[in-house]
Formats: structure tokens, C-alpha cells, sequence
């Protein structure tokens, strides 16, 4: 009889989890997936911003080849504020303007070129050139010699600009900033620099607790 006992408590032993067990597993794995969420979320923004980038440079070296091939410039124009997707372009007829015939390239969603309320920190020393042009100070203009803030790459293969239709595209630097704005209420941002000589790097901007983040 004792034996007989003994092998029903082993086997009622080995029956499973009782609830109170499962509910403390239950709670261990909601805490772990609630703790975990936001960090997923924000990694995969940070994807989504990065391969803006992406698209936005290989946009820069399809117009540079562009230009180099024909020996003429060529200039990439991005999307005003408020179109969405935003998308970027290289203008091949030089009349200003993202038309049918243009390639077209749209950026991920939500990711807005806007250099405006960018965090400040990419200056000259930084970025080892000056002056910086952007979209808000470019004057660059089309062949119809009216404005059309963008960047343009000449016959050499650099980033250029010219104030007028019959002017020269000499060589400046560029950086263009992207935005992504969060469901959380803050913003991601990342820059794209081109050095006059061509060269083309990103920047990510790492915030910080007191508010004064880094670019990198």
C-alpha cells in the first residue's frame, strides 16, 4: 500500500505546472514583451530611416554618373514638405520640376527631407568643409534660369551649384537632413553630407538625457 502511494504522489508530481506557476510564467513573459516593444519599435524606425538614406545617395550617384557621362549638370530634386511618400527625383530635362519622364524615387514612409528644426552640430569643423548648402539656401537654377533649390552634380562628378542658367556649376557642400517623426512623440533624425570634392557620408544624431545629442 505505501508503495502504491508512493508511485501516485511521484506521478501526480509529475503531472504539470500548477496554476499559480503558470500565472508567475505568464507574468515574467508579458513584462519581458512590454519592456521589449518599445525598443523593437524604435529599432525598426531606425531601419526605416537608414534605408531613406540609402535611397536618397544611390538617387545622388545616379545623377552624378549622369552628369559625368554627358558632361553637363544634372540636379536632384526632393519633395516639398507635406507630400507623402516623399520622394526625390533627378531632373534630366533641367526645367525644375519632377515630371513623367524623370525617375522618380519615393523614400520610406513617414521619412520627411526637411532640414528645418534639425538638431544643430553639423558645422564646418565637424564637417571638415564650408560653405554648407542645403535646400532652404540653395540657389541653384534651372535651365529657364528660375530657382530650383537642389543638389546638382557637374560634369567632373561633384556637388555644384550656379546662380544662373548661363553661370558655371562650381563645386560646394551639401547636407540634407531627414525626419522621421514617432508615434511616441519624438523624432529620429539622420543627415547626408557631400564634401565638395564628392565625398558622401551619413550622420545619425544620438540624443541625449540633458538634451544636448550628438551627431555621429
Amino acid at each position: 500500500m505505501k508503495l502504491a502511494a508512493s508511485l501516485r504522489e511521484g506521478r501526480a508530481s509529475e503531472a504539470g505546472f500548477t496554476l499559480a506557476e503558470l500565472l508567475v510564467v505568464a507574468s515574467i513573459i508579458a513584462l519581458v514583451i512590454g519592456m521589449s516593444i518599445p525598443n523593437l519599435s524604435r529599432a525598426i524606425d531606425n531601419a526605416r530611416l537608414k534605408g531613406a538614406a540609402q535611397t536618397l545617395v544611390s538617387v545622388y550617384q545616379d545623377a552624378r554618373l549622369r552628369a559625368t557621362q554627358q558632361n553637363m549638370p544634372y540636379e536632384v530634386l526632393v519633395s516639398a514638405a507635406g507630400v507623402t511618400p516623399a520622394q526625390a527625383c533627378v531632373d534630366l530635362n533641367g526645367d525644375g520640376v519632377c515630371n513623367a519622364n524623370d525617375p522618380v524615387t519615393p523614400l520610406a514612409g513617414r521619412v520627411i527631407p526637411n532640414n528645418n528644426g534639425a538638431p544643430s552640430g553639423l558645422t564646418a569643423s565637424v564637417l571638415g568643409f564650408s560653405p554648407i548648402i542645403n535646400t532652404e539656401n540653395s540657389q541653384m537654377h534651372d535651365q529657364n534660369n528660375d530657382l530650383a533649390p537642389g543638389l546638382a552634380w557637374n560634369g567632373m562628378g561633384m556637388p555644384c551649384q550656379r546662380s544662373s542658367s548661363t553661370s558655371p556649376c562650381t563645386s560646394i557642400g551639401w547636407v540634407q537632413y531627414l525626419q522621421l517623426p514617432r508615434s511616441g512623440g519624438d523624432t529620429l533624425y539622420l543627415a547626408i553630407s557631400v564634401s565638395p570634392t564628392g565625398r558622401i557620408r551619413t550622420w545619425t544624431y544620438i540624443p541625449s538625457s540633458n538634451g544636448n545629442g550628438s551627431w555621429f
